[in-house]
């Protein structure tokens, strides 16, 4: 998207603020720009900022969510993406504009999926053309935007991770990828993730890009290096 969308993370809880930071932190087109853990330090860093998008928690002291979005509504207010343990406030949130509602706990796939009606309409307000930028080897295509991913014209559907990992591939293809290197761009060096987890992913990668046994192997292995794509 060139200019990266500016993010505010609002929660007064530090372990919630931290899971949104480090789900961030693996799309370089969001840059947070402040972390907030009460409303009315929210409104002040909002209308300094001028953000693009803020993670606003609900259930706050002193001044809730509902209350941070109506304070900062407007014709310029940022995209408001309410995140919450209680579902019986979505209708409350939908009346004050709210762009989306996570359900607390909410998975990675869920968040993605933000993330990328965000960067959409993000575009659209920035008057950009929706963007479309992806990569391409051989017959393999990737659309950054929506995530589609076709082979030879067909459409596979790819979980998160995989997604991130053929991209990694895409980026270089032809060139070898160390284990070190795809833990470090698709994983973030998370605490939980292990080698294991690489093979895992790769498998299954494997598996939907060459589906039949004549497809020929994409993702070539490197002995005690790493991993190369194939396709040409």
């Amino acid at each position: 998207m060139g200019t990266p969308v500016r993010t505010i993370i609002v929660d007064d809880e530090h372990l919630a603020r931290r899971r949104l930071r480090t789900l961030l932190a693996t799309h370089a087109d969001f840059l947070v720009v402040a972390e907030c853990e009460d409303g009315p330090e929210a409104v002040r860093q909002i209308r300094a900022h001028v953000p693009d998008l803020v993670f606003l928690d609900i259930k706050m002291v002193e001044l809730d969510g509902m209350d941070v979005a109506r304070a900062i509504g407007g014709p310029n207010a940022p995209l408001v993406t309410f995140v919450s343990a209680y579902d019986q406030y979505a209708l409350e949130a939908f009346g004050v504009s709210a762009f989306d509602y996570l359900l607390k706990p909410f998975d990675e796939e869920r968040f993605i999926a933000t993330l990328d009606r965000v960067r959409i309409q993000v575009a659209k307000n920035r008057g950009q053309a929706t963007p479309r930028e992806g990569y391409r080897s051989g017959d393999i295509e990737v659309e950054l935007s929506t995530r589609m991913v076709r082979r030879a014209g067909r459409s596979l559907t790819l979980r998160p991770k995989e997604f991130d990992l053929l991209v990694a591939f895409l980026k270089r293809p032809g060139i070898v990828i160390s284990r070190r290197d795809l833990l470090e761009e698709v994983w973030g060096y998370q605490h939980d993730v292990t080698s294991r987890t690489i093979d895992t992913h790769l498998a299954e990668l494997r598996r939907k890009l060459s589906p039949g046994a004549d497809d020929g192997e994409v993702i070539e292995t490197i002995s005690r290096i790493g991993y190369r794509l194939t396709v040409s």
